[in-house]
């Protein structure tokens, strides 16, 4: 049995739009290895969450995926997922099953209508047991794991009644029910305090410890990043342009945008009344994008004539670190190999 769960492998999703093509994501590579947990990090609207929906084939029908997501069960041949119907047996299979996800605001992602038993059970019902029962005493057993109190009566109990700490943990509950192999969790502590934050993110290493499972965490947020992942990719307008472990990108980060993004973070005990460093303008529209580097006109290390005019390909420059920018020379001689695809890359 390989140790590799997932391999995604040059996936681009793209929306045809009435302004023009909209590319939510353009092309990004990475790996994820069994127990292992990787960061995906990023501004709003860098195309995240994008990511993670192409890999479950939750994305709009209209959009175009093209590339690779490889799954590759503990026994059995790998399954490209992007081949299958999104809508057929074999995905519903692997999502929930295989694969769960913990999605960003538990409030709108749960069913108003249906009580919290109503909706783990389902799940339990379709990829465990068919049993009503026994599905209701592995849902309070779950509801018991995540620390909910009386856990029998909030399985009658419906979204609104929750509090945002007891829906998020149900909403952990629900995606671990089937004991999936991989865990993705979209901004799992959004909108709560941060007391309730550092009890969701213990409780979720506890879990994974438990259930050994991968996780692969998508935020913004990088003290999340820094306490909870392994490695980490930093994504910016649809593509990924710095890969590595998460030492190596707090101690050594290589891209102008990452570098930005630690010096933005406020630093406990610094008595400066000045104010806090910042990128400077916002993350472009996807739409019809001009060609060249999609950081340029926020970067202060741009190089006029050849950020403004080549996307630079990811190439590992170091060991297990990865770097798309024109900085470094390497980037500059494979960009004269490939700037379509870029440099593929696997740690």
């Amino acid at each position: 049995m390989t140790d590799l769960l997932l391999r995604v492998k040059n996936i681009k999703t793209h929306l045809p739009l009435e302004e023009g093509v909209l590319k939510a994501v353009d092309g990004i590579s990475f790996t994820i290895r069994r127990g292992e947990t990787m960061g995906l990090v990023g501004e709003s609207g860098c195309g995240k969450s994008m990511a993670v929906n192409t890999i479950m084939r939750l994305v709009p029908s209209f959009a175009q995926i093209e590339g690779d997501v490889a799954y590759y069960p503990a026994d059995g041949d790998p399954i490209n997922i992007t081949e299958l119907d999104p809508y057929g047996p074999v995905i519903r299979d692997i999502r929930g099953g295989e694969i769960a996800m913990i999605f960003q605001e538990p409030m709108t992602s749960f069913s108003p209508l249906h009580t919290i038993g109503n909706q783990i059970t389902e799940a339990i019902r379709i990829h465990r047991t068919e049993d009503k029962k026994e599905a209701s005493k592995i849902a309070i057993d779950l509801l018991q794991r995540v620390g909910m109190s009386n856990p029998t009566q909030r399985l009658n109990e419906y979204p609104h009644q929750l509090s945002g700490g007891m829906r998020q943990r149900a909403m952990i509950a629900m995606a671990l029910s089937c004991e999936p192999s991989l865990l993705i969790a979209d901004e799992p502590t959004t909108a709560l305090d941060v007391t309730v934050q550092a009890q969701v993110l213990q409780l979720m290493r506890d879990l994974q410890t438990e259930f050994g499972m991968s996780i692969l965490y998508i935020t913004h947020d990088l003290g999340v990043i820094a306490r909870m992942v392994q490695v980490v990719a930093v994504m910016y307008l649809g593509k990924i342009v710095e890969f590595t472990d998460v030492d190596s990108l707090f101690y050594n980060a290589k891209h102008p945008y990452t570098t930005a993004l630690i010096q933005s973070i406020p630093k406990i005990g610094n008595k400066s009344r000045g104010r806090l460093e910042s990128i400077p303008g916002a993350v472009p529209v996807p739409i019809n994008r001009p060609p060249g580097c999609g950081f340029y006109p926020r970067c202060a290390a741009a190089i006029e004539g050849l950020c403004n005019r080549i996307d630079p390909p990811l190439v590992q420059i170091e060991e297990d670190h990865a770097v798309a920018c024109f900085v470094y020379p390497e980037v500059v001689d494979a960009a004269g190999e490939s700037t379509a695809e870029g440099a593929a890359h696997a740690f």
